[in-house]
């Protein structure tokens, strides 16, 4: 016997296939629930998240105490480098202040060089007669003559003799002193600086060098105001008694004073 929907036109087989399959679907949703994403949301899996995002704050310390470690150790190798520095300056400024070794002092005392000649400086102190004073002496070994400072020269005549006058510059204007002296002889001398020829008058002194030299030595007479010492001695002075060391100043003492 068959039944037949006359409204509804649907037949009692047709309903009872969508039930079946509605049936079928039902289940197969509900044996895939919950899915992956729903499974996961459990309180385990919660307290492992936050385990795990708790993780990095709980080892920070650990980083820190690191980087403290290796802040000390270079703080360490700064300290020995510092170290090292500071010695090598101390050292450095204790060689800087050591004194160098001073030179031997040169004796004052007059040196004999070679057979019978003494040394002397390019200063040297000389008595002279007259006027019997001491008088600072230029050592020049360019000059082939001796000079001595003298202003107003006046050539006279005594007893048919030729004799001059001037006064004689000693260096000082309180002990100057007017001189006359028999006349030796004329020398014509022509200056570097100019082309003149220069007259002059040539008189003898007696001259004492240190201890042993005592001579009577021939002097030109020229103007020596500007010039730094009144005597000159040149060559004919220095020749075979002395050796001249230019370094040196005052090598002999001064000559005894001798009263005439």
């Amino acid at each position: 016997m068959r039944w037949h929907a006359t409204e509804s036109g649907l037949s009692l087989t047709s309903i009872v296939v969508l039930s079946a399959a509605l049936s079928v679907t039902l289940l197969a949703g509900c044996s895939h629930w919950p899915g992956p994403d729903h499974r996961a949301v459990t309180l385990e899996s919660i307290e492992a998240e936050l385990a795990q995002a708790c993780q990095p704050q709980q080892s920070l310390p650990l980083q820190l105490d690191r980087i403290e470690a290796a802040l000390a150790a270079q703080a360490l190798v700064l300290d020995s480098q510092t170290q090292s520095l500071s010695d090598i300056s101390s050292k450095q400024v204790a060689r800087s202040v050591v004194p160098a070794r001073p030179c031997p002092a040169i004796p004052a005392t007059p040196v004999p060089v070679l057979d019978n000649k003494i040394l002397v400086g390019s200063t040297e102190w000389v008595f002279m007669t007259p006027p019997g004073q001491y008088l600072t002496a230029r050592v020049d070994t360019g000059a082939e003559t001796s000079s001595i400072s003298a202003t107003n020269i006046v050539r006279f005549e005594r007893d048919g003799k030729r004799w001059v006058a001037f006064d004689l510059d000693t260096g000082d204007a309180k002990t100057d002193v007017r001189l006359e002296a028999p006349l030796k002889r004329s020398v014509r001398i022509r200056q570097a600086s100019f082309d003149d020829i220069d007259r002059r008058a040539v008189v003898a002194f007696d001259v004492r060098l240190g201890k042993e030299v005592y001579q009577d030595v021939e002097f030109t007479l020229a103007d020596r105001t500007r010039m730094s010492y009144p005597v000159l001695l040149g060559r004919s002075f220095l020749k075979d008694i002395a050796v001249v060391d230019v370094g040196r100043e005052f090598a002999q003492p001064r000559a005894e004073k001798v009263t005439p």
